[in-house]
């Protein structure tokens, strides 16, 4: 049997899993994959098997969906596990649907799980024509992986090599009864056209061409995955942050550069139209000219001839009261405190702010400076110094976090002591790297 084949394919993953945990929704493919591990289990032991559903809510009968698939796994002797998700109604309900299952699934699995789904080749290439479509690059034409990790769990798809026929015929051999959703006909969603329109006349031209795009598809993996090994000229800054040289000066180099750079910290992608245009910008731009690209939570800017990348923070002044040596948090980061040989008494009272437009400052041993001629001198990227902490007492700035101690003739004795304390800068962390 194909599906039996298929799974015995992966037979040393099954057997290594705590349990195996089935993304099933009632439908033909979820209901033909359960019964067969199932059928698989009698003839040699498995790990438990949990059919797992998830009730979306987004159609009047989810409620009668639910309890279906709870009898079938009753039918078949397997634990039953529902989740609720919620669905905003609003754009793209298929795409939060998704992103609500699989945050669903990663919240359910335990390490060494392994999380099956029963997508399958027609899955595939409807995945693949759609990406192509609007343009993806070589990862998104690789389609779906077979396996992946998700959390602490791997999922598997053992049935991404069989066509949809194969599966309906298992499920129709064995008389199973499936769940059909309506929603599946309605040709205003893309895949959906996809799938009743475009589709059925590829496949009465070319009948083998599910097997062309999923060559295609192991091709486009291979490439990427060769281009995700590339050195890049990357690095982290004087300040901790991840930074990219610009060291070509070919726009479509720079752009598979900052792609690569981007994908390997873990950060969502810009389209291909935005990340090109801001490559051009880098690469032509004049060299007093900050180019940057702000994409859902973070920021990339050139500076000088580098990239970096950083959290967005709403760029407005702060002020927070506090003591030497206590920590103050904020949305700018956070100032903590360290002994210095010669450092700020502590439990004074203190203000930290930002710094002020043509604000000046004297550092130990420095000459007076405007505090922009001092963030130069130290290399602080133009970004973080609308957010770098300064120390004032009495409205007087006394320290710059990570810089130095401030002066002011014979107010020296009064500011230092020895073994005192000095304050230290945490900017704020990119989600994706904490």
């Amino acid at each position: 049997m194909v599906l039996y084949d298929a799974l015995k394919q992966h037979w040393a993953t099954l057997q290594r899993a705590r349990r195996l945990c089935i993304g099933f929704s009632g439908g033909v493919d979820s209901h033909s994959l359960l019964h067969s591990l199932v059928a698989l289990a009698g003839e040699e032991p498995l790990p438990p098997i949990v059919a797992l559903h998830i009730n979306h809510g987004l159609h009047a009968e989810a409620a009668q969906w639910e309890e279906h698939c709870a009898g079938v796994a009753a039918q078949l002797g397997v634990d039953f596990v529902a989740k609720s998700v919620l669905v905003s109604p609003g754009a793209s309900p298929e795409a939060q649907a998704r992103d609500a299952r699989y945050e669903a699934f990663s919240r359910f699995l335990l390490a060494d799980d392994l999380l099956l789904l029963a997508h399958h080749l027609d899955d595939q290439v409807e995945t693949v024509l759609f990406r192509l479509i609007r343009g993806a690059g070589p990862k998104g034409l690789a389609g779906m992986p077979e396996k992946r990790q998700l959390g602490s769990a791997t999922l598997v798809r053992p049935l991404l090599g069989l066509p949809r026929s194969d599966i309906e015929q298992y499920a129709i051999d064995h008389q199973l009864e499936w769940l059909t959703d309506s929603s599946n006909d309605d040709v205003s969603v893309d895949r959906n056209y996809l799938r009743h329109h475009v589709l059925p006349v590829i496949e009465s031209r070319w009948p083998r061409y599910r097997q062309g795009f999923s060559r295609s598809a192991t091709l486009s993996g291979l490439s990427h995955s060769a281009g995700n090994s590339r050195e890049l000229p990357a690095g982290l800054t004087p300040l901790g942050d991840p930074c990219l040289s610009v060291a070509t000066q070919d726009v479509n180099d720079l752009h598979s550069q900052l792609y690569t750079w981007l994908e390997r910290m873990g950060a969502s992608i810009p389209n291909y139209k935005v990340l090109s245009e801001f490559a051009r910008q880098c690469i032509h731009g004049a060299e007093d000219r900050l180019p940057e690209l702000q994409w859902e939570d973070y920021l990339i800017q050139r500076w000088k001839r580098e990239i970096h990348v950083y959290p967005i923070i709403p760029r407005e002044s702060f002020t927070y009261a506090s003591r030497i040596g206590e920590a103050a948090t904020g949305p700018w980061g956070a100032v903590d405190w360290a002994v210095a040989e010669f450092g700020l008494p502590a439990g004074e009272r203190v203000t930290i702010r930002s710094a002020h437009p043509g604000e000046m400052i004297t550092l130990r041993s420095r000459p007076t400076r405007s505090m922009s001629q001092c963030f130069q001198e130290a290399n602080i990227p133009p970004y973080w110094r609308s957010f770098l902490p300064i120390i004032c007492r009495r409205e007087v700035p006394i320290a710059l976090a990570d810089l130095g101690l401030s002066v002011r003739g014979d107010a020296e004795a009064e500011s230092l002591c020895k073994g005192g304390l000095v304050p230290v800068w945490r900017r704020p962390k990119l989600h994706f790297l904490n």
